[in-house]
């Protein structure tokens, strides 16, 4: 679970050094924690919520068209329409890109299914047998 502090922390640290932003006051800070989505702040964590901070420093395409918190939900949550859609949950691969935290990781193509890499199945009754 995020807290309003970390929330807080990361958005304005942001807003300062992203070109074309000013920071937000305390108004605007406490109306985007108000209105940023319930089960958004249930299911982030500061590290999350960090690695969301730096996609949006590295996108070369960022999204302009929205408040700062909700671009950086498209970051690690499933998106819809070229949004993230919260009730749709976070993204199957986020552990996988938060691996790769200092590399942009691009958004999945519209209609292109994306799972989670899992272990490679192994038979044990073939280990031993040669081809």
């Amino acid at each position: 679970m995020i807290t309003q502090q970390e929330f807080a922390d990361v958005l304005q640290a942001l807003s300062r050094t992203l070109p074309r932003f000013k920071p937000w006051d305390a108004t605007a800070m406490a109306l985007a924690w108000m209105t940023f989505p319930e089960r958004a702040k249930q299911e982030l964590n500061r590290e999350i919520w960090l690695y969301c901070a730096g996609q949006r420093r590295l996108d070369p395409n960022p999204p302009d068209d929205k408040p700062l918190d909700l671009q950086l939900l498209d970051y690690c949550y499933r998106n819809r329409d070229g949004r993230a859609c919260v009730e749709w949950g976070l993204k199957a691969d986020l552990a996988e890109r938060m691996s790769r935290p200092n590399v942009f990781n691009e958004q999945p193509i519209p209609g292109q299914v994306v799972l989670a890499s899992k272990e490679p199945v192994v038979n044990p009754m073939l280990f031993g047998v040669t081809f």
